[in-house]
């Protein structure tokens, strides 16, 4: 199992927050090995939106990127979309 941090800078978070619970619903419904998903944000650092994610292997996180629920979700969220870190710890 894995623990994956996904921390994005978003240009408008009050804009793009609905969209990403939209992809963190989606994601927990349909996305293969994903079993706990979490969008938050850091009021301290403007800009700053984090998600959490638990997958049973790194293979089924890999996956989705590029998959169905990813290209359906990521040209709406993406004109907000400014940068990433990602993240990957085994548990």
């Amino acid at each position: 199992m894995v623990i994956v941090m996904n921390d994005d800078r978003i240009s408008d978070v009050e804009a793009y927050l609905p969209l990403a619970r939209a992809f963190v619903e989606d994601s927990l419904q349909h996305e293969k090995g994903c079993l706990a998903m979490e969008v938050t944000t850091d009021p301290k650092t403007p800009g700053r939106v984090v998600y959490f994610s638990k997958w049973e292997s790194e293979e089924d996180f890999r996956a989705t990127v590029g998959g169905a629920i990813f290209n359906k979700h990521i040209p709406q969220m993406g004109k907000f979309f400014l940068g990433s870190e990602d993240s990957i710890f085994y548990i």
